[in-house]
């Protein structure tokens, strides 16, 4: 097959909005585009690298494109990461991945948050404000300590160490930072979960599979408090120990696993995700976040390291989601081909 490729990368951006240090956070690297390839070819495909954009429609019909394999984030707004799937749809190409509304429900984070409460799925308590002068509003209904997020953010962006926060002056200031850096868009404060970092990859469609389970921790002292803030994520090597699988009880490790198949479910997830929780010193599971569009660089991507540490190598991760997603064309009755 010819299999197109929609990405964003961090060396495409103009010079302007490089300046905003964060802007770029959630983009891939040419590298990770040249380790799908090389998979791409190894199972005997041809690739095109197709970017992102309005564009693409053209590239799709002069390179005579069957299948999409998208792994595109968008520019803005919190429907950003449904535009390129939207567009897929619209002109009648397959593509591998969640569908645009799974993908617009994910990255709302307030969205999901209602989702996942009338799923049963628990997720910490929360307020959303949209200016300071709503903050009396939160102080004195949610319990310090808590953490400040963009409501429409990936990758961390938006959440730093001084996200984490304990009394009604550093919430203040934290949310004054958010408003004045993410315009327009609300910011979620959320009860902050004392206790373990924990994602799961998901990977499959009618019979979905966890690939494993992997705890995030300081890597200088495991027994402290973390999370994974912008900061951590730029110094991981530094400063992130991965353990899969995590050292958990088995009940505890089943409730997670149940937690993440009905995420993965409920959201209409498909060929693959990772879905993030907290888990609290006395056990109780929180769903923090439902990543539909998980990064695949080969060096630091979450579920690639974790996949490693399962067993499962770079080729066949990235195969297994092809084939996952090549499967429901095929069980659809629907055929690739080019437009």
């Amino acid at each position: 097959m010819n299999i197109g490729i929609t990405y964003n990368l961090k060396d495409d951006v103009s010079p302007g909005a490089i300046l905003d240090n964060e802007f770029c956070e959630e983009f891939d690297t040419g590298g990770t585009i040249d380790a799908l390839i090389h998979v791409f070819e190894k199972n005997g495909h041809n690739s095109v690298k197709l970017g992102s954009g309005i564009k693409i429609v053209d590239k799709i019909r002069s390179e005579k494109v069957d299948f999409v394999f998208n792994i595109a984030e968008g520019y803005s707004g919190r429907n950003r990461e449904s535009g390129i799937p939207s567009i897929l749809e619209m002109i009648n190409v397959p593509y591998s991945g969640s569908d645009p509304l799974t993908l617009g429900m994910t990255l709302d984070k307030i969205v999901a948050k209602k989702i996942a409460s009338q799923a049963g799925i628990p997720t910490p308590r929360y307020k959303v404000v949209k200016s300071i002068d709503e903050l009396p509003s939160v102080e004195n209904k949610l319990w310090y300590p808590l953490i400040v997020k963009p409501a429409w953010e990936g990758s961390s962006k938006g959440i730093y160490n001084s996200s984490r926060v304990s009394t009604n002056a550093e919430l203040k200031e934290s949310v004054g930072l958010l408003l004045g850096r993410y315009r327009n868009q609300p910011v979620l404060i959320e009860e902050y979960i004392e206790g373990r970092e924990i994602t799961v990859g998901v990977i499959g469609n009618a019979r979905p599979q966890i690939i494993g389970t992997m705890e995030i921790m300081n890597k200088a002292d495991f027994s402290e408090d973390f999370f994974y803030s912008l900061e951590v994520k730029r110094d991981w090597k530094n400063l992130v120990s991965y353990v899969s699988p995590p050292r958990l009880n088995p009940i505890l490790e089943r409730a997670i696993r149940h937690c993440a198949i009905s995420a993965f479910k409920e959201f209409g997830c498909r060929d693959v995700a990772r879905i993030d929780f907290r888990v609290s010193k006395h056990g109780r599971i929180f769903m923090l976040e439902v990543n539909p569009l998980p990064g695949l660089s080969p060096e630091y991507a979450d579920l690639v390291i974790m996949a490693k540490k399962n067993g499962i190598q770079y080729n066949e991760l990235v195969s297994a989601i092809l084939n996952h997603a090549l499967s429901r064309y095929e069980k659809s009755g629907s055929v690739a081909k080019t437009i």
